[in-house]
């Protein structure tokens, strides 16, 4: 199952005896602003020693750490048939009376082992003991990273930080990948077998457990943290930015749905003093097929070319407006983001925000699952996913009255199965609202 499980302790902290799972410290807030929590469930010790080398990576970035354990799910006589050791008594164990202070963090990391190529029980049972914090959206804006350990190449290196990710959407946190931004530690290297990925730090147990974090894991394990301490210090810096603000939003409208989005997010945002430039990516349809379909005549909004994209880092956040093709993004949109692989090897959009609105032809096909598959594009690239979380709920997001787009990903319409619907009142509310959101988070990050 590609779990991560290991009868030896990779943590630093002596563990004690199994038995009863330990209790561990009481939870309190230590740390000052800038200050992340991780927050980790280890068996065996691998996730433990991966938080341990991050917290150093933190440290080194000048925030200040936290560290929480999620308490034991599991019986003490499974414990014991499993062989695993007891939980690390110097580390503070999370309760649910402590939730009410996680607000007062300016970041969080999430250490999880994979059960099934997504994360362990123990951590989901964490997230779900978060509904209070998702009901008055006390995290949402906070800044969010992951950390795995698996049990086999492939086994969840990837899905367990690619599934971790809907809870962070739900509460509207910003998601802020590795990407290639650990490339001197290894992250490239093809020699031996290791973790680490554009998602974020990892490590592998091997079959039976034996096998510890290497030192190429660890070392790109503290990179991850002086990358996303970098980012909570600027968050929690709170100066603004005495120059001009860019965003630009590049989108493809086949019949101008995602293009009455794209003009709404913009004129949202330029009405919070952010300069907005938009472009539609290149088409790949002939005229006569683009005739036979009935589309209407392209905006006139310039074409994202190549001399354009390599523009691209020179904005503060980019959009993305994706139409859907078999819930995932159109083709045109495949192909700009394939036509950015200059800017990777530079990592020239590493750090840079990232947000996207959708249009499906149905209900419930695409409005997440287009969001979802085209965060892997932003995550290779190291950029920071913003997500509206339910921030729109004033804007008709909860709404059961009527149909509408509008999910914890972003802005959406449906066009319905022949493309006559054109995009509803309470839709456009919601898109105005995620520009909103968006260009606040650019005024928080750009400095």
């Amino acid at each position: 199952m590609g779990g991560g499980a290991s009868k030896t302790s990779g943590s630093a902290s002596a563990p004690s005896p199994a038995g009863p799972p330990a209790k561990g410290l009481t939870p309190q807030k230590k740390a000052a602003s800038p200050s992340v929590a991780i927050i980790y469930y280890s068996t065996y010790g691998h996730i433990k020693a991966l938080a341990d080398e991050i917290k150093a990576g933190l440290e080194a970035a000048g925030v200040n750490v936290d560290l929480f354990q999620v308490p034991e799910t599991l019986p003490a006589e499974v414990l014991k048939a499993m062989s695993a050791p007891g939980k690390p008594e110097d580390v503070m164990t999370l309760d649910y009376d402590f939730l009410k202070e996680l607000p007062n963090y300016d970041g969080f990391m999430f250490g999880m082992p994979t059960r099934f190529g997504m994360m362990a029980g123990q951590m989901k049972t964490f997230f779900d003991s978060t509904g209070q914090l998702w009901a008055s959206g006390a995290l949402a804006g906070k800044l969010a990273a992951t950390f795995v350990s698996t049990g086999t190449q492939q086994g969840g290196q990837e899905t367990t930080h690619f599934t971790a990710v809907t809870q962070l959407v739900h509460h509207g946190m910003a998601y802020v990948p590795l990407g290639y931004q650990a490339g001197g530690e290894g992250q490239f290297d093809l020699s031996e077998i290791h973790g680490g990925s554009p998602w974020g730090a990892s490590t592998l147990a091997g079959g039976d457990g034996s096998r510890q974090p290497s030192a190429k894991e660890l070392a790109i394990a503290n990179k991850q943290g002086q990358v996303f301490g970098a980012t909570v210090a600027k968050a929690a810096a709170k100066k603004p930015a005495e120059r001009e603000l860019k965003v630009c939003i590049v989108y493809y409208s086949l019949y101008g749905h995602v293009k009455k989005l794209a003009d709404e997010i913009a004129g949202s945002m330029r009405e919070e003093g952010v300069t907005v430039d938009l472009f539609q990516a290149p088409e790949l349809l002939g005229p006569e097929v683009l005739d036979k379909m009935g589309a209407p005549p392209k905006p006139e909004d310039p074409v994202m070319d190549y001399a354009a994209v390599s523009k691209l880092p020179e904005y503060d956040g980019i959009m993305f407006g994706l139409p859907t093709r078999f819930g995932s993004a159109s083709a045109q949109m495949k192909s700009f983001f394939d036509s950015t692989g200059g800017l990777w090897q530079s990592g020239a959009l590493a750090g840079k925000l990232a947000a996207s609105f959708v249009s499906t032809g149905t209900l419930n096909g695409g409005q997440e699952s287009t969001h979802m598959t085209t965060l892997t594009n932003m995550v290779h690239h190291g950029m920071i996913y913003v997500p509206l979380g339910y921030q729109a709920g004033g804007d008709g997001q909860f709404d059961m009255s009527e149909i509408h787009g509008g999910s914890p990903w972003g802005a959406s319409t449906y066009a319905g199965a022949d493309g006559s619907r054109q995009p509803s009142a309470m839709e456009i509310s919601i898109a105005k609202r995620q520009g909103k959101v968006f260009a606040a988070k650019v005024k928080q990050m750009s400095q």
